[in-house]
């Protein structure tokens, strides 16, 4: 069909045509010619890329499309603050991985910090609207190529085991005081052999994966992990996970599904490896032992600790004895009593239990380092928490086995990487102030923004309060105070 006259007269660029092409405000294509080729005898013009349209009477250029477009509105503080104190950990992983491996790994555990809960099929939108895509361009994290990596992460499982071993091997050359737990996880996948039904599953009603990690008091971070199935009991999963990741020195905090017999059994090949357990507040030998008969008080400003020591056959006893603890298990006893009769005997033989707790263990060593292991240990319950707060699988993540190793170690990085920036909280002392979500929230809060689309960002501001918390992490400049005036009136100046 042939052009129209007064849109073929239309100013246009040059070396171009008009094409009608369908219907609309958009049936007249400007499209640019890019030279000929002969055909025969005869030249035939070649076209190249549309370049416009005639609209109204008018030749109007064609833009990029917004969706085509990239972010220009990033997230950025809670991505510079935790790549800050967690980038040693790439250059653990180019240790072990290939560079790009390594990269992705890094890049997948930073967002999951940062987005916790978010899903595979999510982290490429997560990425392009952070700070990540700008530390770490061009990392391929879409739905498909998520899935395919996380499988092959977990086939290569000899490479996840010298990772571990490396930073087991890094705690060499002096007394590391190392706690070891596990929790269950709920994974109800039916195609992989990691899904079974544990101890507790009578009462959730659901299957789990165990997950079994050593924690670094003195470091106050994890240092390996290991994935077994949701019915292993704790003595066999413990026993395989020392053999496995070399722990072979410290000391290990376990708990109750860990008894003495199992771990003398599992730490006989290894000297400098010793156990530590807590034991319940009926055994026997507490009161065989006078154990509440305290000897002693730690030195700590802040706490109020009694102890005692006590030498055995094949083991010693560590009691403590926490006043402010004990003032609140007597206050929840009396809640939990009210409007039943009163047992004057049950009183009197809970009340010498409050706020005690006893420990068995093969190392004779300080009290104190004993109650710095136990006071600690709830630095390990925020890793477990957090490690279950990014569990939300979607069908991207655990087809199989593999997977599950794949995404698990991930989460490992994830979660040496919240216990760096919950200890740059403490020593800025934040967490005195707000919780962890709060102030990561506030983190969420900051962002930067390419104004003018020429790749030279700008900190967008936000309110005094955010930006003062900023400031005390390092992120922003801290605001210049105001000098204080002096009280009174000035003095005049005689003339």
């Amino acid at each position: 069909m042939a052009i129209p006259e007064e849109i073929r007269n239309v100013a246009r660029p040059k070396n171009t045509i008009v094409v009608k092409r369908g219907n609309g405000p958009l049936q007249y294509a400007v499209v640019e010619r890019v030279g000929c080729k002969r055909v025969g005898e005869s030249n035939i013009p070649v076209n190249g890329y549309t370049v416009g349209h005639i609209i109204d009477g008018s030749f109007v250029a064609i833009s990029d499309q917004v969706a085509r477009r990239k972010t220009e509105l990033k997230d950025y503080a809670d991505v510079v603050l935790i790549d800050s104190v967690s980038r040693s950990l790439l250059d653990e992983l180019y240790a072990v991985y290939a560079a790009s491996d390594a990269l992705k790994i890094y890049g997948m555990a930073l967002l999951r910090v940062c987005y916790p809960g978010v899903p595979c099929s999510r982290l490429s939108h997560y990425y392009e609207s952070s700070w990540v895509s700008i530390l770490f361009p061009s990392l391929p994290l879409g739905r498909d190529t998520v899935s395919s990596f996380l499988q092959n992460l977990g086939k290569s499982y000899s490479l996840i085991v010298s990772f571990m071993r490396n930073r087991v091997n890094s705690l060499a050359g002096g007394q590391h005081h190392i706690a070891i737990d596990g929790t269950l996880k709920e994974d109800n996948s039916s195609v992989n052999s990691l899904s079974h039904y544990s101890r507790k599953a009578r009462v959730k009603g659901t299957m789990d994966i165990t997950v079994v990690f050593a924690y670094d008091v003195d470091l106050r971070e994890p240092v390996c992990s290991k994935v077994f199935a949701g019915n292993v009991l704790d003595s066999v999963s413990y026993q395989r996970f020392l053999s496995e990741n070399g722990l072979k020195q410290g000391i290990v905090m376990a708990d109750k599904g860990f008894p003495k017999k199992a771990a003398q059994d599992a730490f006989a090949a290894s000297q400098g490896l010793h156990w530590l357990n807590p034991i319940k507040r009926n055994d026997k030998r507490i009161a065989s032992h006078d154990m509440y008969s305290f000897t002693g008080m730690l030195d700590d400003r802040n706490r109020d600790i009694l102890f005692k020591k006590e030498k055995l056959e094949d083991c010693y006893l560590y009691a403590f004895y926490d006043r402010k603890r004990a003032a609140k298990e007597e206050a929840d006893y009396f809640k939990h009593h009210k409007g039943k009769p009163f047992d004057a005997q049950h009183l009197s033989e809970r009340d010498e239990r409050f706020g005690t707790v006893v420990f068995e263990s093969d190392v004779d060593t300080d009290p104190g380092v004993i109650y710095r292991m136990h006071d600690e240990r709830w630095l390990i319950e925020e890793c477990f928490r957090y490690y279950k707060n990014v569990a939300d699988f979607d069908d991207t993540r655990v087809h199989s086995d593999y997977s599950g190793y794949g995404s698990e170690f991930v989460n490992f990085i994830s979660s040496v990487m919240t216990s760096r920036i919950i200890r740059k909280f403490e020593e800025t002392g934040l967490f005195c102030e707000m919780t962890y979500k709060d102030i990561m929230s506030k983190l969420a809060s900051a962002k930067k923004v390419d104004v003018y689309g020429n790749g030279e960002w700008e900190f967008v501001r936000t309110t005094k309060a955010t930006e003062k918390v900023l400031g005390r992490l390092g992120l922003v400049p801290k605001p210049e105070e105001p000098p204080k005036r002096k009280r009174g009136r000035p003095r005049k100046n005689p003339s």
